[in-house]
C-alpha cells in the first residue's frame, strides 16, 4: 500500500474526528488503495463498522468527509456497516462486505 501525504493525513484526520463523535468498532481502508493497483484518480475507499448505523449518523459522517475532502484534497469515499447488521441481517453475505474482511487494511 502506497499512499500520498496528503491521503495518511486525511484518514488519519477521519480516525480522529469520528473517533470524538462515535463508537467506531472498525475502521478499514480497502479498494485499489489497500491493494496496491490504484492509479491517479482513485479514491480512498474507507469501511467504518458502528454499534448501529442510520441515516442521521451517515449524514453526519458524510459531512466530516466532505470537509477533510477539501481541506486534504483527497476523495475519501466511505461505506457503513451497523454490527447488528452484520452480525443478524443480510450483510453477513454481502460480497462487498466479505472483501473488505479479506483484503482491508485496518486503520
Amino acid at each position: 500500500m502506497v499512499l500520498k501525504e496528503n491521503e495518511k493525513k486525511a484518514l488519519k484526520e477521519l480516525k480522529r474526528a469520528l473517533s470524538e463523535k462515535f463508537e467506531i468498532l472498525d475502521f478499514r481502508l480497502f479498494g485499489s488503495k489497500a491493494r496496491g493497483t490504484s492509479g491517479p484518480g482513485s479514491d480512498l475507499d474507507v469501511m467504518i463498522e458502528l454499534p448501529e448505523s442510520d441515516a442521521q449518523i451517515e449524514a453526519q459522517i458524510d459531512n466530516i468527509i466532505f470537509k477533510i475532502n477539501l481541506e486534504n484534497d483527497v476523495f475519501l469515499s466511505a461505506v457503513f456497516f451497523g454490527t447488528k447488521e452484520l452480525q443478524e441481517g443480510p450483510m453477513t453475505e454481502s460480497p462487498l462486505y466479505k472483501v473488505i474482511r479479506e483484503e482491508g487494511i485496518t486503520i
